[in-house]
């Protein structure tokens, strides 16, 4: 591990062992840094402001922890993941999303579930016969579609206390989901072309 992610390490820590005692918005940097032995020219060279140290440690825990394993077969169990890692530190999360930069971190929060969702949408357009494409602008407005949703839900869940399981949230959105997003696909390829897409090794689409 380099010098510098230890560094990076060692502040997050200090961040979120003060969240567990006050708001996000009490914390200072200078509060971060004194907690944690460090200057505020360290900090500063690592991150523009506090709610920046929010983003690295959101993807660093969360994103980069599923995204080489996020597909279309299997993005429940990365959703899964992260309500599980969310709600072991929920003071954190919870905190990090009622603070005054609460926008900064649901926008960026949208911005890198849209991008995994992405992902998911790529693998679904490839579930389809050769010959049958998907616009580019078409796939990035499901994967924005989708991103609303599932944000929306994990938000709303993290505001109530998180007291739901993990598992039931992400139950109730398999069920949505995969009942939607082929439909949603199929309409695609009907508004398109006015036929009915041919999965791969299906001989018939679902019902319109």
């Amino acid at each position: 591990m380099s010098d510098s992610l230890i560094t990076k390490k060692a502040i997050a820590a200090s961040m979120k062992e003060l969240m567990k005692k006050k708001s996000l918005d009490k914390i200072t940097v200078a509060d971060i840094v004194k907690n944690c032995g460090l200057n505020r020219q360290t900090f500063y060279y690592h991150f523009q402001d506090k709610y920046d140290l929010v983003n690295w440690i959101y993807y660093n825990e969360i994103v980069s922890a599923i995204a080489h394993n996020i597909s279309y077969h299997d993005w429940s169990e990365a959703i899964l993941d992260v309500l599980n890692i969310m709600k072991r530190d929920k003071s954190f999360y919870m905190g990090a999303l009622d603070s005054s930069g609460r926008n900064l971190c649901q926008e960026y929060f949208f911005s890198v579930t849209k991008d995994l969702l992405l992902e998911i949408v790529n693998g679904l357009a490839d579930s389809f016969e050769e010959g049958r494409q998907m616009e580019e602008a078409d796939k990035n407005f499901i994967a924005e579609f989708y991103a609303y949703g599932l944000v929306g839900i994990v938000l709303q869940w993290a505001s109530r206390g998180m007291k739901e399981k993990p598992q039931e949230i992400v139950c109730r959105l398999k069920h949505f989901v995969d009942d939607s997003k082929r439909f949603a696909a199929a309409r695609y390829f009907k508004d398109k072309d006015g036929g009915a897409p041919s999965p791969k090794g299906k001989e018939q689409a679902p019902p319109s």
